[in-house]
């Protein structure tokens, strides 16, 4: 029996490497994480930044500072071990200085990130951001949103990128109302929130029937409540996908009793959300698979509160420092 000649074996390994990185490279991960409060040390006068500067009670310092860029940019590059996300949507980011320092952080470096915020009008000052891997993903353009009419909130962040094999996704990163002073009494406000996100996607949706929806973001609100549910539309992933509808990727975590941040109990505030026709790609078109959505969950991203249970470690309360990572955990999706 003939043995087949070194170099011909060679030929074919290298061929199959390279077979495996191209398919490799068309998939990528999106990822939305609430940070929790990155602010810089300096005094804003214009926003109310007084809880992290060094003479607060957080005493809010260089030193603290960096620790939680470090943090942060910990839970983001250990997402994936072999390759770091090709696109972050981030909340509570207070301007663009911190994004800039936040991919400086050696852990993110590899990923040559651009960065994406438009200073909005919320009072303390905190935005919603994004990052992308111009080797994955191509920006074609971003527009902040104004999301209410009758109270001062923040706006979403609408990007529209392309991936390598020029698809087209819209992506709408948000950080609605909270429910201090109570879920019954603000949700009006979340509502009014959906009410002008879903008038955006209906656009985007008119101008092209295909257009391929990406809704991210801390949504302080569960996705059985009335502003994602009713409002937004966005539904339980079924058996039979329509297209152009809103289907919650999330939705099944929360069903199993999953979160992204806890209080008294487990919510799921941070939600990813796509179009169907996300979810049926035919050949050669980008596509969300089962499981579909993933909450990103390690033990030392935690602490054991009173009652015993492992919760997300944060950065600080009110009114004291406590060195951790977020209050929220981060969600994520995989395109292929």
């Amino acid at each position: 029996m003939k043995s087949f000649p070194l170099f011909l074996i060679f030929l074919i390994v290298c061929s199959l490497i390279g077979y495996s990185q191209k398919q490799d490279a068309k998939s990528f991960k999106i990822v939305f994480y609430n940070t929790e409060n990155i602010f810089d040390t300096i005094d804003d006068p214009t926003r109310n930044d007084e809880d992290f500067l060094p003479g607060s009670k957080v005493a809010w310092t260089s030193e603290r500072y960096n620790r939680k860029l470090q943090q942060v940019a910990r839970v983001l590059s250990a997402i994936d071990s072999t390759d770091l996300p090709a696109f972050i949507g981030l909340a509570e980011i207070e301007n663009k200085t911190v994004l800039e320092d936040l991919i400086r952080v050696q852990e993110l470096q590899r990923g040559g990130y651009q960065t994406i915020l438009v200073e909005g009008n919320d009072p303390r000052g905190i935005d919603v951001a994004a990052l992308y891997r111009p080797g994955k993903l191509s920006l074609a353009g971003y527009k902040s949103l104004p999301l209410a009419a009758s109270f001062q909130t923040r706006s979403a962040l609408y990007i529209k990128v392309l991936d390598q094999q020029r698809n087209t996704f819209h992506i709408f990163i948000n950080h609605w109302k909270s429910r201090e002073g109570s879920a019954e009494k603000t949700e009006p406000k979340r509502v009014e929130n959906a009410t002008f996100l879903k008038q955006y996607i209906d656009s985007v949706q008119h101008a092209d029937p295909q257009a391929r929806i990406i809704l991210m973001g801390d949504f302080n609100d569960e996705p059985v409540n009335k502003s994602i549910s009713e409002v937004l539309k966005a539904q339980k992933i079924e058996k039979r996908i329509k297209p152009a509808s809103l289907y919650n990727l999330t939705y099944e975590n929360y069903a199993k009793g999953e979160g992204t941040l806890f209080y008294k109990d487990w919510d799921l505030f941070d939600q990813i959300i796509v179009s169907g026709n996300l979810l049926t790609g035919k050949r050669h078109n980008p596509v969300i698979h089962p499981p579909y959505a993933y909450i990103f969950k390690k033990e030392w991203m935690l602490y054991k509160n009173k009652s015993g249970q492992m919760i997300p470690n944060r950065t600080a309360g009110s009114k004291e420092y406590f060195g951790g990572f977020s209050d929220h955990l981060p969600v994520y999706v995989v395109v292929e």
